[in-house]
């Protein structure tokens, strides 16, 4: 009857050590899961704070071109106001504020659009030149007199 009863403690044995091994397994699948989560946090938090950075970059660099555009007009208007040339009264028109443009992240996914309050404002269209006027030539010359006139010296 000795061996019955020992039969009857090995398989218990062996039961508990299947199931503790199982709860090992579970237990380390649980402390990778939680260990790759750990670094995908990790990884988002390094990439919001590249992303942040990169735009205090293009708002400082946006603060710069708008104090340059800014002197840029301040200048032509002195100029305008010396050369004394009269222009037509109004308001100058306000340019139109193009989104800022985001680049694709270094992981190779496509960044996040920019939110529709980022704007940087677009280039001043230049100036219209003014228009030249052409004489018409005296009918009493040849056709390659005109050409010559309306080109300039050779």
């Amino acid at each position: 009857m000795k061996t019955s009863n020992s039969n009857t403690d090995s398989q218990k044995l062996t039961g508990a050590v299947q199931m503790a091994r199982r709860g090992v397994a579970t237990a380390e699948n649980r402390w990778q899961a939680a260990r790759e989560q750990a670094r995908a946090a990790k990884r988002r938090r390094k990439e919001v704070k590249l992303i942040a950075r990169r735009a205090k970059k293009q708002a400082k660099e946006a603060k710069a071109d708008l104090a340059e555009a800014r002197k840029a007009l301040a200048e032509a208007e002195a100029k305008l106001a010396k050369s004394g040339v009269r222009v037509a009264a109004g308001q100058p028109g306000k340019a139109k504020a193009m989104p800022v443009k985001r680049g694709v992240a270094a992981t190779g996914k496509q960044a996040v659009p920019a939110p529709k309050s980022q704007t940087v404002p677009s280039d001043l269209s230049p100036a219209p030149e003014p228009a030249v006027q052409i004489t018409p030539v005296p009918p009493q010359e040849n056709a390659s007199t005109a050409i010559a006139a309306q080109t300039g010296p050779a």
